[in-house]
Order: C-alpha cells, then structure tokens, then sequence
C-alpha cells in the first residue's frame, strides 16, 4: 500500500498558483470555476492524472473550503455579487492559512 503524503506548501503553493491563474485568465463560475483553476494549478486532469496530483487537488480545495467555513465552495462563488478579486483573495487567504496550521 502507497501513502500519499501532501505537504502544506505544496497546497499553499497550488492555491497561490490558482489565484494568479484566476488574476491573469479571469473567474467565472460557470465556465471557469475556482476548482479548475486549482486543478490546472496542481497538474491534475481527471483520468489521467496520478493519485499524488488528485491528492494535492483535494487537498487544496478542503483547505480553501475550511477557510470559507462552507460545505460547498461551488455555491460560495456562485453567489450574486461575488467578485473575482474576492475570489483571488479567499486563494490567498487560505494558502496563508494552510501555513499556519
């Protein structure tokens, strides 16, 4: 049996790296939502991907979920008024919180 070990500036660095993806190719929750960015941040592509990298996408998203302190980050950012700029601060935000737990 493998263990898979994710360290915590690995999911700080895949977070930081999602919001410069979301800074730069722009948010929208329907066609391109924070989990594809935080995907595309961790090298990780549904069916081909390695356990490691799908370990680290998961990883990420608890982190940034736990620090919004909601079941759903999906309807977090698909609420009405939500901005990418508060997108991009909630991945910086968490990245920063990962580090100090």
């Amino acid at each position: 049996m493998v263990t898979l070990s994710v360290t915590r500036s690995r999911i700080r660095g895949v977070l930081l790296d999602a919001a410069g993806l979301v800074d730069v190719g722009g948010w929208d929750a329907l066609r391109n939502p924070v989990m594809t960015a935080i995907d595309q941040a961790s090298g990780f592509v549904p069916g081909i991907s390695g356990p490691d990298a799908e370990r680290t996408t998961l990883d990420a998203y608890d982190a940034l979920a736990t620090h919004l302190d909601v079941a759903s980050i999906a309807e977090w950012e698909r609420k009405a008024g939500r901005t990418q700029l508060q997108i991009v601060s909630a991945l910086h935000a968490a990245a920063d919180r990962v580090m100090a737990t």
